[in-house]
């Protein structure tokens, strides 16, 4: 066998202790359902999605641009929550560094700690984020940090208006801090 062969087979055919990835993400997410589905026990629900359309952009070229919001939050414990966050904001005929029109977009995840107002939650939020910056030509990606605060005032038992202001600090040369405020509807379930 030379070194050419144990190359050209799949990872899974290679000889040694196959890879633990898979099984050890399935096992995080498996620990942090559970951990929901505890918290579920003390709180009227365990999870939450909401869509938001936003307003928002660079402080260096301005914040009255739109773009939209998805997040997905689960409780971990009574008044913490983990809250993942996916959005774009459009720069539509704006010029952000050397990039004509460009498109901001980020991934955060973030710690969520909630406080029961008389009638809504109110709380804050402060994580880690992927974010890029880019218009079809050229692009820009980097890691940043995001906090916010936010305000869940409920309709029924299942749905609520989700009010929603946030800062992003990202590692991009062109702009590099970033705020957005949403008003959207969540599902609580």
């Amino acid at each position: 066998m030379t070194a050419s062969d144990s190359q050209s087979r799949p990872w899974s055919a290679r000889p040694g202790p196959p890879r633990p990835v898979v099984p050890l993400l399935l096992t995080v997410l498996l620990l942090l359902l559970v951990g929901a589905s505890t918290a579920g026990a003390q709180e009227r629900y365990s999870y939450t999605a909401a869509l938001s359309p936003t307003i928002g952009g660079s402080f260096s070229e301005g914040t009255d641009n739109t773009g939209v919001q998805a997040s997905f939050t689960w409780r971990t414990q009574p008044r913490t929550a983990v809250g993942f966050r996916l959005g774009t904001i459009d720069f539509s005929g704006d010029q952000v560094g050397s990039m004509a029109s460009p498109t901001f977009r980020y991934a955060t995840i973030s710690g969520e700690y909630r406080f029961q107002e008389l009638y809504y939650q109110s709380g804050v939020f402060f994580g880690l984020g992927l974010y890029q910056l880019g218009n079809g030509v050229e692009s820009e990606e980097g890691p940043g940090l995001t906090a916010g605060v936010t305000g869940d005032f409920p309709i029924n038992n299942r749905l609520s208006v989700v009010v929603e202001l946030s800062g992003h600090y990202a590692d991009i040369d062109a702009a590099s801090t970033y705020a957005s405020a949403s008003v959207g509807v969540a599902y609580h379930f």
